[in-house]
């Protein structure tokens, strides 16, 4: 008989399951058009995947004859008539799944086309090996079979890591933070174990940030280990049974009940020969007690199964013999544990060394140089208030504002040192002395702008004159005169120059007769046009009105007529400026200091 069922033809019948065994109903034939009557065909069957559903329609078409058998299996003679296939049994196939075809027994006169559905969800991982069992008639001689073959069920595909870190690269310290990408979720049955590469361990869902501050390249194990699904019964293999039929093999099915309460039964499938596997998918709950009874169906005798026995069993029977009187059965519990592991590194660098500044000087006044210094002699980025000055990347740095600088270096790992702050101050200088020439007599104008603490040093030619420390000083010689201003709270200085030619009409180191000095009213004062003096009194007599720039050049000079109280300034044609204005009355001088906004 083996040389009439080659691999090719069990193959295809492999796939179809008994009868009794239910759970995937409703698959449809649906062939090619243009298959031959008598012929052998069924597509390949689909690998599934551990913890996802999978489900298979398939159609196929069993043989008339030993022709198409011998088109694949040259032993096979052609030409022989194949009058019944029938397939007995299947075993073997991947726990969770289930199967159902439209039919299991095929007069091969009348009918060669079925179907079958595989359902479920796979509970483990491997390459099935499948034990196919089949009974086929030729002529009028009938034998048994069997065959194997692999249907592959693929581990997980995990769409993402088991955790994922942040910070995984730091130079001299990291510190790292762990984010698990298969979380809880608050449910039972998740067990999780870590191993952060430096010794520490940490069994838990989450650690905390973990601090790796010694340069070196940690690695990182993750284990999550997730027992959700419980205990399944997916087999009972009857080695034995004890209770037989009159004229044929025993018809046994199952009943399963937990208690009192049958949880299980399923068909009986016809003249079984031991050892025989029944395919289930039972789920089964640790804290009960459950008991299998075998029974032989008899019902075309005497109208009465009969118990071949019964056997207790929970969560922890898989895998040994149990009996019970001749009854002798293994059981396969499985408990599906998925675990998943990933791995990953922190890799921590060596810091380069900070560098460190050195400062010409720590203050300094608008305008003079300091010299900023970094000891890395390479390429520095050097920082102004902790924001990065552009172009800067000299070892040298001649600051121009005050703030607390810092240099930067960058080693080839691209690992950073910043330098400590170092504060830089630079001082305002103090205002410009601007003077005028008042008939040879140079005076300070603003006095109220100088400092708090100052001190004044008149010049000629660019020496200090001995004792010339006051706010005015009398030109005796053409020349360049100059005033400087020292902040003796800074130490900064700023300084005025004009070139002075003596008027020999005035002599301001000689006054026989000191007059009368007061100050005149004038508005608006700062002026962009014209200008007044305002009086407290009419001119009792004649007066003299002069005005100077602030080199001493008279640019006005007129009579004023007496009882006078209001005078216009001819200020309309003045560049802006300071300008000195004079009224001269008798022993009586009133002076004012006009500006000019232009």
């Amino acid at each position: 008989m083996k040389q009439l069922f080659p691999v090719a033809l069990l193959a295809l019948l492999a796939v179809r399951p008994l009868q009794a065994q239910t759970g995937c109903p409703g698959c449809v034939v649906s062939l090619p058009a243009s298959l031959p009557q008598d012929t052998l065909y069924l597509p390949p069957l689909p690998p599934g995947e551990k913890g996802q559903p999978y489900n298979a329609d398939l159609s196929f078409r069993v043989p008339k004859s030993t022709t198409p058998v011998n088109k694949v299996d040259s032993t096979t003679p052609p030409g022989l008539p194949i009058s019944k296939i029938e397939i007995v049994g299947i075993e073997n196939l991947p726990p969770g799944i289930s199967w159902q075809a439209n039919k299991t027994v095929f007069e091969t006169a009348t009918e060669t086309d079925g179907c079958f559905k595989m359902c479920g969800t796979p509970l483990r991982a491997d390459s099935f090996v499948l034990t196919v069992k089949l009974r086929a008639t030729v002529f009028i001689f009938t034998q048994e079979a069997s065959f194997t073959m692999s249907l592959v069920i693929k581990p997980p595909v995990s769409v993402n890591k088991g955790f994922t870190m942040t910070n995984v690269e730091g130079c001299g310290s990291t510190t790292v933070t762990f984010t698990n990408n298969i979380p809880s979720k608050g449910r039972n049955g998740f067990s999780y174990e870590w191993d952060l590469g430096d010794g520490t361990k940490f069994a838990g869902e989450n650690p905390p940030p973990h601090i790796y501050n010694k340069p070196g390249t940690y690695i990182v194990k993750y284990k999550a280990r997730i027992d959700t699904v419980g205990h399944i019964l997916t087999k009972v293999t009857l080695l034995e049974l004890g209770c037989t039929d009159i004229f044929s093999n025993p018809d046994p099915y199952l009943r399963v009940l937990r208690g009192a309460q049958v949880i299980f039964q399923n068909n009986h499938v016809d003249n079984i020969v031991p050892p025989f596997t029944f395919n289930l998918n039972l789920p089964l709950q640790p804290q009960f007690n459950y008991t299998l009874e075998v029974w032989d169906e008899d019902s075309g005798i005497d109208l009465s199964d009969d118990l071949c026995g019964s056997i207790p069993f929970n969560v922890l029977s898989g895998g040994d013999t149990l009996r019970a009187g001749s009854l002798r059965v293994i059981l396969t519990i499985e408990n599906p544990i998925d675990e998943i592991t990933a791995v990953d590194t922190v890799v921590v660098y060596p810091a380069p060394t900070a560098p460190v500044l050195t400062a010409s000087e720590t203050t300094a006044c608008v305008g003079d140089v300091i010299v900023l210094q970094s000891s890395f002699v390479g390429i520095n980025q050097w920082f102004r208030n902790g924001q990065l000055i552009a172009g800067a990347s000299d070892f040298i740095y001649l600051p121009t504002q005050s703030g607390t600088y810092q240099a930067q270096v960058t080693d080839s790992l691209g690992c950073t040192a910043i330098s400590t702050p170092q504060l830089i101050v630079f001082y305002d200088l103090p205002d410009e002395p601007v003077f005028l020439n008042d008939r040879n007599n140079l005076e300070l104008i603003d006095i109220g702008a100088l400092p708090t603490k100052y001190r004044l040093q008149w010049a000629y030619q660019g020496i200090p004159i001995p004792g010339a420390n006051g706010f005015e000083y009398c030109a005796q010689r053409d020349g360049m005169y100059s005033l400087e201003v020292t902040d003796l709270t800074t130490g900064c200085t700023n300084r005025f120059a004009m070139t002075v030619t003596v008027n020999p009409n005035f002599d301001c180191t000689v006054s026989t007769t000191q007059p009368n000095m007061g100050t005149l009213t004038l508005y608006p004062n700062p002026t962009s046009g014209a200008a007044w003096i305002r009086l407290t009194e009419t001119l009792a007599e004649e007066a003299q009105l002069r005005l100077w720039d602030a080199s001493g050049r008279l640019l006005q000079h007129r009579v004023i007529a007496a009882g006078s109280e209001l005078l216009a300034l001819e200020s309309e044609g003045l560049k802006a400026g300071i300008y000195l204005v004079e009224l001269h009355l008798g022993y009586q001088q009133l002076w004012g200091r006009l500006v000019v906004a232009r």
